[in-house]
């Protein structure tokens, strides 16, 4: 029987890949691949609250064109930024 964190990374980790821009599911898709089996439940939340947002809303802020509402600007949030620089320089 798998345990309420797996199903629950299970899902956002379709959700994350699944976003319905291009830019949207490289970038977060693979964050999700990358760091979502060793997010803590505060973390999980957090992201599971930025895949309540629009693409064009959430890519924006990820960019850097416009910040995050507060309830955004946290800990998932800069390391999704950060991945997405990684990823633009290599």
């Amino acid at each position: 029987m798998t345990d309420q964190y797996e199903t629950r990374r299970r899902r956002l980790l379709y959700q994350s890949k699944r976003r319905g821009s291009k830019e949207a599911d490289m970038v977060i898709g693979q964050f999700a691949i990358e760091f979502l089996d060793d997010m803590t439940s505060l973390e999980l939340d957090q992201f599971e609250a930025l895949l309540q947002e629009s693409d064009p809303d959430l890519m924006t802020w990820v960019s850097g064109l416009e910040a995050p509402p507060s309830e955004h600007q946290n800990s998932i949030f800069q390391r999704i930024c950060n991945f997405k620089n990684i990823l633009l320089n290599h």
